[in-house]
């Protein structure tokens, strides 16, 4: 039985060199709250038209520039500029800001996407500040024609892990192909191995006690990866650990999904929350893992039994979780994207953002009461 939710302010987590996980956001706003307010209401909603802001797969970074001071970046998919970028003043009403990569300026080892196929997609994108720079990133289709990836053959759709570095958010942005399916596999053991699926959803954090840097992503469908990082954020492993597997029913509507993962250190623990199940239904849900040590064991981490997100009506199918990020009034939230209505179509756009405060039960977090849309703030 859940007993009363005490909220914390994750200090740790923000307060190192790394201020995590990027979002993006709009201009000019007569309404801007800087007093300190946590008032807000789900879905949270574009700050010029005010209908529900269309934001799969949400990345949030608390960083001051101008009169903004946080950035929200989204999956885009197919759309013709990929990866949007919103701005705030008070993580409540955002504003448009330009794309990462609009057409016409997207990485050369990747598809270009179109806008009407499948042919080139630009899925969750996850922002930093590296090293004194910003630091994107994200998963898309692989070009095969593009780039050689020596012996290890990519099949045509393949998604892979790009990473992006800039000075500033307008660009220019120089691309890499950061990791790819399998690349590791020679330098690990029978407990390391990536073999089906595309790699997406990459995630970084920093241990506060170390400063070591770790990235987490999802090997379609079924795992989610760990593996040290360098210092500048653009090189991956050699050594990796699976974090999360499937091992809960609640994560199975008739295909088992584990993806999404977002980490964390809290007390000195490192957390990683992830969604599972179907993405476009209300079994999708976010749960979490635990970990003492990232890399300390080849076994996955210690899971929590059930979902800390879950559908509500109005809400269905919460998932793609940021990075919690500190409000004005200095309570550590998580934003994350859900449907409104239950959809047939699979079409990226529809999942639309909300948040939830952070919430601590008993050693575990709890995203608001647990139910998405909820729009409350603990005390």
């Amino acid at each position: 039985m859940r007993r009363c939710l005490v909220l914390v302010a994750l200090a740790a987590l923000v307060g190192g060199a790394l201020v995590a996980a990027g979002v993006g956001s709009a201009s000019g706003s007569s309404d801007a709250a800087t007093s300190g307010s946590d008032a807000f209401h789900n879905p949270i909603r574009d700050g010029l038209t005010g209908a529900p802001l269309s934001c799969p797969d949400p990345s949030a970074i608390k960083h001051k520039q101008g009169p903004w001071n946080y950035f929200l970046i989204c999956t885009s998919d197919t759309a013709l500029n990929a990866f949007p970028i919103w701005k705030s003043i008070d993580l409540v009403h955002w504003y448009p800001d330009g794309w990462v990569f609009p057409h016409g300026k997207q990485p050369w080892w990747a598809l270009q996407s179109t806008g009407s196929t499948h042919n080139g997609r630009y899925w969750a994108p996850a922002i930093y500040r590296v090293q004194g720079r910003w630091v994107l990133y994200f998963a898309t289709t692989y070009n095969p024609a593009a780039q050689d990836t020596g012996s290890y053959e990519l099949g045509s759709h393949t998604m892979v892990l790009g990473a992006a570095t800039a000075t500033s958010l307008a660009g220019p942005w120089h691309t890499e192909l950061l990791h790819y399916r399998g690349e590791l596999n020679d330098q690990n053991g029978p407990k390391a191995q990536e073999h089906v699926g595309g790699d997406i959803d990459p995630a970084l954090v920093r241990d506060p006690s170390t400063g070591q840097l770790y990235m987490f992503w999802a090997e379609q469908t079924r795992q989610i990866w760990v593996a040290p990082v360098s210092a500048d954020g653009l090189t991956l492993g050699p050594t990796m650990r699976l974090a999360v597997t499937i091992s809960r029913p609640w994560e199975c509507d008739g295909a088992c999904v584990v993806e999404g993962p977002e980490p964390f250190f809290h007390d000195g623990r490192l957390y990683v929350m992830y969604s599972g199940a179907s993405t476009w239904n209300s079994s999708y849900a976010v749960g979490v893992a635990a970990s003492s040590d990232p890399m300390g064991s080849d076994e996955p981490f210690d899971k929590y039994p059930d979902p800390i997100l879950g559908s509500a009506p109005g809400f269905l199918g919460p998932g793609g979780v940021s990075e919690p990020v500190l409000n004005p009034a200095g309570r550590s939230m998580v934003m994350y994207h859900a449907l409104l209505n239950d959809d047939g179509h699979h079409v990226s756009a529809d999942r639309y953002l909300s948040m939830g405060a952070l919430n601590w039960v008993d050693g575990w977090p709890l995203i608001g009461d647990g139910k998405a849309g909820d729009s409350g703030v603990a005390p």
